[in-house]
């Protein structure tokens, strides 16, 4: 417990410098250009995040599984392996994203900015995921930290001492320095890993199919979330132009705050030794350790959301914009959505760690459905409200379907806490013996 609460401190450290210096860009997008300008950024940056899962296609998350399932000795061949998946995705998917620029959502003068960013992003958010999953969550904070908190004080610092550095090849520049340093230093520390055996065994083509059929099903759904997360923005350019986008994305970046600092202090530290209980038949563990879970996201919800209804009056006095003002109501919206995600983490790693893949599927791509539909409803009438109120209705649906798959199969009203794994069909009942069966 102490060294989990030293870890967790370390982490929260980490990220508190990242998202500080992600806040204080923000507030000086919104301080120093026009709202139409802070609305391309967001579009870049969501685009950005939409793509990286285009290039990743969410292999990691069969071989997150694979590797936690494996000594040390036998791993590095894997992440080998996958290594080789994402050069493969590189030549298909980079050249289709020309779309993004055919069809409008990003003017053409960006596209360098937009494919240098997108390839560095997706070495480092890998690179991260495999110090995670390897149990390595300080140093995996760390590359983050250099990926998006690290330039972000210099590009801060020359939009305020220097009226010409107030553009965005600026902030682009600074973000660009910052992942490179943190594909760097993440390259160095998997240097460190046991290598000889991936020497030894070659490319293992049969593994990497199996690994795209078990992760494509991860995909569409992970896809459908973001989906849920970002359709908003495209509904706001298309009917309300840039600077609704701009207004929306600076409320939204705020309220992510809340959610991005408890994945950090609790669930990145939390989910992959849950996994690995749960495959080792640490029934007892799993259920100590997903407890650990709920009280950590519930303790973080309450406190860091009243902080964030508290603190947003005095930024707005700071940024010194009355259009964002008079939008306020917007973000106390928007906080709903964003304390429903972080809440549907708990459900959601529960059918994980079983292998009930379809069960989170079908909850994202039902929750994606509602999102387009109520968008289209309400952002044309209703504006920047329309839109949080789309998203927030389009996560409860997702966060509720996602509880419900848990509690249908369950004895207990709060299953994924307490029930009692090794006597459900399928489950494994030991180490050694039959894992959970996918489904």
């Amino acid at each position: 417990m102490r060294r989990m609460l030293k870890t967790g401190l370390a982490n929260i450290f980490l990220r508190g410098l990242t998202l500080a210096g992600k806040f204080l860009v923000l507030l000086a997008a919104a301080r120093y250009l026009p709202p139409d300008q802070v609305g391309i950024w967001g579009l870049m940056n969501v685009t950005i995040a939409i793509s990286l899962y285009f290039l990743g296609l969410d292999f990691y998350t069969f071989n997150t599984r694979e590797i936690l399932a494996l000594e040390a000795p036998q791993r590095t061949p894997l992440i080998r392996d996958q290594i080789v998946f994402h050069g493969l995705v590189y030549v298909l998917v980079l050249p289709v994203l020309l779309t993004v620029f055919i069809g409008g959502v990003i003017p053409w003068k960006y596209a360098v900015w937009f494919y240098l960013l997108l390839v560095l992003e997706h070495l480092s958010q890998e690179a991260t995921r495999i110090l995670i999953t390897l149990s390595r969550p300080t140093l995996a904070n760390l590359v983050l930290f250099l990926r998006s908190g690290s330039w972000t004080y210099v590009a801060v610092a020359l939009m305020y001492v220097d009226g010409d550095a107030r553009r965005l090849p600026v902030i682009w520049s600074g973000w660009a320095i910052g992942v490179a340093g943190s594909v760097i230093l993440a390259a160095a520390a998997l240097r460190t890993l046991p290598w000889e055996e991936s020497r030894r065994v070659g490319i293992n083509w049969t593994w990497m199919r199996r690994g795209l059929t078990v992760a494509l099903p991860f995909f569409c759904a992970t896809l459908s979330f973001e989906g849920i997360q970002y359709v908003d923005r495209y509904f706001l350019q298309q009917f309300h132009g840039e600077a609704a986008v701009g207004i929306y994305t600076f409320y939204t970046g705020i309220a992510n705050v809340i959610q991005t600092f408890i994945f950090s202090g609790v669930i990145m530290i939390l989910y992959p030794p849950i996994i690995a209980a749960y495959q080792h038949g640490e029934f007892s563990r799993y259920r100590r350790l997903m407890r650990k879970m709920t009280f950590g996201i519930g303790g973080g919800l309450i406190i860091l959301t009243s902080l964030a209804v508290i603190l947003i009056r005095p930024v707005l006095r700071l940024i010194d914009q009355p259009l964002y003002g008079q939008h306020l109501s917007v973000f106390f919206i928007i906080l709903v959505p964003v304390g429903l995600t972080t809440l549907s983490y708990l459900p959601h790693y529960a059918l994980y760690v079983k292998h009930r893949d379809m069960a989170i599927i079908a909850a994202t791509v039902i929750g994606l459905a509602v999102a387009l539909v109520a968008n289209a409803l309400l952002v044309p009438r209703y504006g920047l409200t329309g839109a949080a109120v789309a998203t927030a209705g389009a996560v409860a649906v997702m966060a509720l379907l996602k509880t419900a798959a848990v509690l249908i199969r369950s004895r207990t009203r709060m299953a994924f806490l307490f029930e009692n794994d090794p006597t459900t069909p399928g489950t494994t009942t030991g180490p050694g013996q039959t894992r959970p069966e996918r489904r």
